[in-house]
């Protein structure tokens, strides 16, 4: 003899709750179950959505990124979420300046907006890997904002400076960066 247990599942799906009857298989194979007996399907569950988690950002390469540094001078590292923007104000006097290092990873954009009130203060953005002297954005020449994607795990540096001219006489300038990662 042959007896059945019937199951009964609930399960949420978009806010619609779905009952659905499941019977236990019977203990030998049979034929055709008889037209009476009800025919019951178990509800399709939408998987769970897979989350990849976001690569991890590489470590600063402090010992590269103090070579832009002049003697004196902070080297700040800048932490902020991976994908997001952060925004640091300062000020330059004569040579000193803080000098910001930025970890970025494979396949991301870096931004850097500069804004300052003086027509003599600029920026340069560098990648630590190519050196000293070696900048991927010269605010000088390339205008006040940086923008570049990026191809492997690096440490980008923002150096804010003025001309020897405006450095010798000591004179100083604020001014604020906006840098993102996206």
């Amino acid at each position: 003899m042959v007896t059945a247990k019937t199951i009964w599942k609930v399960a949420a799906l978009g806010g619609v709750f779905l009952t659905a009857a499941c019977q236990e298989p019977p203990a030998q194979p049979s034929a055709r179950a008889p037209a009476s007996e009800p025919v019951t399907v178990e509800p399709a569950l939408p998987a769970a959505p897979v989350i990849i988690p976001a690569a991890a950002l590489p470590v600063v390469d402090t010992a590269r990124a103090q070579a832009f540094t002049r003697p004196g001078n902070p080297l700040v590292s800048l932490d902020f979420p991976r994908d997001g923007d952060l925004t640091v104000k300062g000020e330059v006097a004569g040579y000193d300046a803080p000098v910001y290092a930025v970890p970025v990873a494979a396949g991301q954009m870096l931004e850097v907006a500069f804004q300052t009130t003086s027509a003599n203060l600029y920026i340069n953005v560098s990648d630590v890997a190519d050196g000293p002297g070696e900048a991927a954005h010269r605010g000088e020449t390339d205008g006040p904002n940086a923008k570049m994607k990026v191809d492997r795990d690096t440490t980008f540096v923002i150096t804010p400076y003025q001309p020897r001219a405006m450095a010798r006489r000591g004179e100083r300038a604020d001014f604020s960066l906006v840098v993102s990662r996206k």
